[in-house]
C-alpha cells in the first residue's frame, strides 16, 4: 500500500497540477487583498486619491519589473524564480498586514507614512510579481500548440479563475470583520503557493510530443490575419482591464456610501469571478470562437454596456448585472489575448511578458486617473474616462479589422 501510494505521490508532482495549484493560491491571495484594499485603506485613514495610488503603485512595480525583465524571460529557470517571486510576495503582504494591525490597534489612523508604508510594501509585492506570472504560465504552456495549446490554457485560466471566485467574496467579508483579516489571508495562501512550487518538479509540464497524435490536425495560420486578430486582443485586453481597475479601485467607495455593505461588493466582485471563470473555462475547451473579429468588438460592446450601468444605474441588480456583463468580456478579451498571442510562438516567455504588460498599463492608467478624478471632480468622472477609453478602443480594433484581409486559417492534415 505505502509503495503504492508512493508511486501516486510522484507521478502526481511530476504532473502540472502543483503548477495549477500555485496559481489557484496565488490567484486567491491577490483577489482577496485587491478587493480589500479600498476598505483597508480607507479605515487606516486613506482618502479616495490614496486608494488609487495604492492600486496604481502595485501595477506600476509590476509593469517596471516586467519591462526589466523581459530581457531575461526564457533563460532563468522557472521553478527557482517562480518560488523566489511567491516568497518575496508573501513576505511583502506580512509587512501589509503588519503595519495595518499597527495603524489600527494603536489608533494611528490617518497617519501618511504608514499609509506610504502599506503602499510601499505594495509596490514591491506588484514587482515581484513580475517574476511569477510570466514565468508560470509560459512554464505551464512550454511545446503546446492548436487545440492542445488551448485546452492547457484553459485549465490554467479556470484554475486562477476559481480563485477569483471566491477571494473576493472572503475578503469582502473579512474586511467588513476585521480590517488585518484579509491581508493575513493573503500573506497564508501566498505561504501556500510557495510550498505548492517548492513541490513541483522543472520537467512539470511535460511535453506536448508524448501526447499529440500523429495524425493530429495542424493549423496553418494566415499570419496577417494572426498579427490583426493579437493587436485587436490586445486593445480588448487593455480596456478591459482599465475598466475593471476603476470598479475595483473607486466603485467599492461609491458603492458603500450608497447605503451597501462591504460585504455586498465582495459578493459582486465574487459573481464577475463566476462570469469570468465560466467564460475561460469555455473559451479554453471549444475553439469555434477562433478567428473571428467580430466577437472582439463584441466584447468591447459590452463592456461599454456594463460601464454605462456603473454611471445610471442606483439598483443592486443594476450593479449584478454591470458586473456580470463585465466579467464575461473581461474573460473572453483574456483567453483571446492569451491564444492569439501564444498561437505559432516559440518565444512564449516574451508572449507572455507583453500580455503582463498590457494588463498592467491597464490597471495604472485606470487606477491612477480614477482617483485623480474621483478626488478631484467628483465620483462618477472615472467611469465617464472608462467609457471614452472603451470607445477609442473599439474604433482602434474597427481600423486594425479593415486594414487586415478577412482571410480564415487553412486546416490541413499532415
Amino acid at each position: 500500500m505505502r509503495k503504492y501510494y508512493s508511486k501516486w505521490v510522484r507521478e502526481a508532482l511530476a504532473d502540472v497540477w502543483p503548477l495549477y495549484g500555485a496559481a489557484f493560491w496565488m490567484s486567491l491571495a491577490l483577489n482577496g487583498l485587491w478587493t480589500a484594499m479600498p476598505f483597508v485603506i480607507r479605515n487606516i485613514g486613506g482618502t479616495e486619491k490614496q486608494v488609487g495610488y495604492t492600486w496604481a503603485a502595485y501595477m506600476s512595480g509590476y509593469l517596471g519589473c516586467l519591462l526589466v525583465t523581459a530581457a531575461t524571460l526564457g533563460h532563468l529557470n522557472q521553478r527557482r524564480t517562480t518560488r523566489a517571486a511567491a516568497a518575496a510576495m508573501s513576505l511583502a503582504a506580512l509587512v501589509m498586514l503588519i503595519v495595518v494591525y499597527y495603524a489600527i490597534a494603536g489608533d494611528r489612523l490617518g497617519r501618511l507614512d504608514l499609509i506610504c508604508t502599506v503602499i510601499a510594501a505594495g509596490t514591491v509585492l506588484g514587482g515581484a510579481m513580475s517574476l511569477f506570472w510570466p514565468y508560470l504560465m509560459a512554464w505551464v504552456s512550454a511545446d503546446y500548440e492548436g487545440v492542445f495549446l488551448n485546452r492547457r490554457l484553459g485549465t490554467y485560466n479556470g484554475m486562477w479563475s476559481s480563485a477569483g471566485i471566491i477571494g473576493p467574496a472572503i475578503g469582502g467579508m473579512l474586511v467588513a470583520w476585521s480590517t488585518p483579516a484579509p491581508v493575513a489571508l493573503a500573506a497564508a495562501s501566498m505561504a501556500s503557493c510557495f510550498l505548492l512550487l517548492c513541490l513541483a518538479h522543472d520537467q512539470s509540464p511535460g511535453t506536448s510530443a508524448s501526447i499529440i497524435p500523429a495524425d493530429a490536425l495542424e493549423v496553418h495560420f494566415d499570419s496577417k490575419l494572426l498579427t490583426s486578430l493579437t493587436w485587436m486582443a490586445r486593445i480588448s485586453l487593455f480596456c478591459s482591464w482599465l475598466s475593471m481597475s476603476v470598479s475595483r479601485s473607486q466603485f467599492p467607495l461609491l458603492f458603500t456610501d450608497m447605503g451597501f455593505s462591504e460585504g455586498l461588493f465582495g459578493i459582486l466582485v465574487m459573481i464577475f469571478g463566476i462570469c469570468n471563470f465560466l467564460t475561460l473555462t469555455c473559451s479554453g475547451r471549444f475553439g469555434f470562437w477562433h478567428f473571428k473579429p467580430v466577437l472582439l468588438l463584441g466584447a468591447q460592446l459590452a463592456l461599454v454596456a456594463s460601464v454605462a450601468l456603473l454611471i445610471f444605474g442606483r439598483t443592486l441588480w443594476a450593479f449584478t448585472t454591470s458586473f456580470v456583463i463585465m466579467g464575461c468580456a473581461f474573460g473572453f478579451s483574456f483567453s483571446s489575448h492569451l491564444y492569439y498571442g501564444a498561437c505559432g510562438s516559440r518565444k512564449r516567455s516574451k508572449q507572455m511578458a507583453i500580455h503582463e504588460v498590457t494588463i498592467s498599463i491597464g490597471v495604472i492608467i485606470g487606477a491612477a486617473t480614477g482617483g485623480y478624478l474621483a478626488g478631484n471632480y467628483g465620483v462618477h468622472h472615472p467611469y465617464w474616462f472608462a467609457l471614452v477609453v472603451l470607445a477609442v478602443g473599439m474604433a482602434a480594433q474597427a481600423a486594425v479589422w479593415a486594414l487586415v484581409g478577412r482571410k480564415p486559417p487553412v486546416k490541413n492534415r499532415q
